[in-house]
């Protein structure tokens, strides 16, 4: 029965493990995409997926990079404004639309969001 329990033990410990550098390996993979995307963005040229992207980056590890207050107040805002416009979007048949409903304005913002991070994860990728 001990044997039992130390495996079950094992095997948790294991896979937590496990788990714990696959969620690093996507933090780096993720990062340097919005290092790549944002280096040299403009509202003109970033598509509106990348607006999706940066968000969704922003929700999943924005406690995990160093910000300052106003850093922080940044990326709040641009997920704010992103779930209101979201929301403020019709949906047809139980599906919201597939594209076209991200404004100039909240590209704007992502790419001033997304300038403002690429020298912060640089640093964070060299530090």
């Amino acid at each position: 029965m001990n044997t039992k329990i130390f495996l079950s033990c094992l095997v948790v410990i294991i896979g937590s493990l496990v788990w714990t550098v696959s969620a690093q390996e996507d933090f780096e993979i993720e990062k340097e995409r919005v290092i790549e995307l944002f280096k040299n963005a403009d509202a003109a040229t970033i598509g509106e997926s990348n607006v999706v992207f940066l968000v969704n980056f922003l929700k999943k590890y924005s406690k995990q990079i160093t910000l300052t207050p106003e850093q922080q107040a940044q990326v709040d805002d641009i997920v704010t404004k992103y779930n209101e416009e979201k929301d403020k979007q019709p949906v047809v048949e139980g599906a919201p639309p597939q594209g076209g409903w991200i404004t100039d304005m909240l590209k704007k913002l992502a790419v001033q969001v997304g300038k403002t991070l690429v020298p912060i994860l640089i640093k964070a990728a060299l530090g």
